[in-house]
């Protein structure tokens, strides 16, 4: 399903995301503070002493001492954002490039809400069509919390950035083996944003399996053959990223004190050698079946994540290069035991888990606009067919104008869309708090209500009267603004209040209050 996409279009995304970091500059000095910036903010303060400790003496600065003093603070997170928060912050020192210094420490923030528009538009243009991408786009720019969050020095909008860029760049592995390299550098930068990361490969995984199916027609001799090499074109890559990952991270993790059984079955050497043991017997069934294209059965890009991944993570962050094992061991614990958030749901006040499973799912019916929710329902409804899978697709759906192509690309948007809202309504999931904990679902919802756009622009366009001046052009212009108009209104009501705004699906503010749902999140008005 992928299109041309070229200078143009990249000049498109360009002016979307300079037009949006220039608005969220203007409307930030209207915002105070929140709570967690001034951690990240005392966090960035120091990481910047420690940079310019680098530049002077190198040697200090990444000794175990330096490394303690300028990295323990706030190590419950990755460094990533926050050294682009240090930096700017240097930068702003230096030069004065923002009218305040908040601002400094809140760019990073804003440039990655203008890359994640540019990247949406991207990703939709090439997946559907300009107009998909273009529209959503803007229908992203439009949910009010997300304009809200886009003006923090925080990591819930740069990590939506870094989970949208390794599922576009997996994308484009299936069809481009150059992809393969940068897909396994950006899910390290994923992992260095924050641990929503964490869960992305069982997504692609998912994914993979619908894009095996799809090729299943090519994987050798019809009959056994076939069944076993397609099976083991499933389950190999799972087995062989799961042996890596008990061996390479579970194991020394869990291992509280060094011991033979540990050397023997938890030794980072052996997390070496599950993945290329899957090869050997991939190639070894692929000639059995007669498998020619054997490569195509190959997930190389989850090979990738899975050895970049912890690379790029350990060697971005400083406060891992000492005690891996305990630091890693803490920072996963951190978050599996969180700390519980208490939070107002339809007039109960929860204090621990469980929360009701249909949290996450009114929550995104009740902030995001209602049009954008409409819009990305319709617009899944309309891709249905081509999600199903192969096999069943010819029984239950044998006619129908969605056909899936051969990356399995609605697949991969209903999964990204689907998989952070699952995770928040398990009951054993932390309170964790707002909404900010499944953006990474937004960018493709928004995909979605692009695609049921066009449907809409091309319906208004066909029952337009014939005495109408209109152009087919006009018309879709006309159609996007108005589907649009109620996010902007609403976003623009938002400001700055934007954690305590409800759209149209809950009354409003005063109809969130009659439901009993949260009021504010953060501190956000100090």
């Amino acid at each position: 399903m992928s299109r041309q996409v070229g200078f143009r279009d990249h000049l498109i995304g360009l002016t979307i995301a300079a037009a949006y970091v220039a608005l969220l500059l203007a409307s930030s000095a209207e915002l105070g503070m929140s709570r967690d910036e001034g951690f990240y903010v005392e966090a960035a303060n120091r990481y910047a002493a420690w940079f310019e400790q680098l530049a002077d003496d190198s040697s200090a600065a990444m000794s175990r001492e330096g490394v303690q003093r300028g990295w323990e603070y706030n190590h419950e997170h990755p460094s990533l954002v926050k050294s682009a928060f240090a930096l700017f912050h240097l930068a702003q020192q230096k030069w004065d490039l923002f009218p305040t210094p908040s601002m400094g420490y809140r760019f990073a923030g804003m440039l990655s809400a203008g890359l994640l528009l540019w990247l949406i538009y991207i990703f939709g243009a090439r997946a559907y069509g300009r107009q998909v991408g273009l529209f959503a786009a803007f229908a992203f720019a439009l949910m009010p919390r997300i304009f809200y969050h886009s003006q923090l020095d925080c990591f819930d909008v740069p990590i939506t950035l870094a989970l949208t860029a390794v599922a576009y760049c997996w994308w484009r592995s299936l069809a481009d083996w150059r992809w393969v390299i940068v897909l396994g550098i950006v899910y390290g930068l994923a992992l260095e944003t924050k641990h929503n990361a964490w869960t992305i490969p069982a997504i692609l995984w998912v994914h993979w399996v619908f894009v095996v199916l799809g090729r299943r027609d090519r994987g050798g001799d019809a009959g056994l053959k076939r069944g076993v090499f397609v099976t083991f074109s499933i389950l190999g890559p799972l087995l062989a990223l799961y042996a890596t990952f008990h061996f390479g991270v579970l194991a020394p993790v869990l291992a509280t004190e060094p011991s033979l059984d540990f050397q023997l079955v938890g030794s980072p050497v052996l997390a070496l050698l599950p993945i290329p043991l899957y090869l050997v017997i991939t190639v070894l069934l692929a000639r059995w079946a007669r498998a020619r294209r054997w490569t195509r059965f190959v997930p190389w890009g989850l090979l990738a994540m899975a050895v970049l991944g912890p690379l790029i993570f350990v060697g971005l962050w400083p406060w891992m290069w000492f005690d891996t094992a305990a630091r890693f061991r803490e920072y996963a614990g951190f978050h599996l035991n969180h700390v519980h958030y208490n939070m107002a749901y339809l007039g109960e006040n929860y204090f621990a888990p469980p929360m009701p499973v249909s949290y996450p799912w009114v929550m995104t019916l009740f902030t995001v606009p209602l049009v954008t929710v409409v819009l990305a329902l319709s617009g899944i409804g309309v891709r249905l067919r081509a999600m199903l899978p192969p096999g069943v697709l010819e029984r239950v759906w044998p006619v129908g104008k969605a056909e899936p192509d051969s990356s399995r690309t609605d697949v991969l948007l209903f999964g990204m869309a689907l998989a952070p809202l699952v995770v928040i309504s398990m009951p054993w999931t932390p309170i964790f708090g707002g909404t900010k904990h499944w953006f990474p679902s937004y960018p493709f919802l928004a995909l979605f209500a692009g695609i049921a756009f066009v449907f809409v622009a091309r319906a208004v366009r066909e029952r337009l009267p014939a005495k109408v001046p209109m152009t087919p052009y006009t018309a879709r212009v006309a159609t996007a603004c108005l589907l649009l108009a109620p996010g902007a209104i609403e976003t623009v009501h938002s400001h700055p209040f934007g954690l305590s705004h409800y759209t149209y699906a809950a009354g409003g503010v005063p109809g969130a209050a009659d439901y009993g749902m949260n009021r504010q999140f953060w501190g956000f008005t100090t």
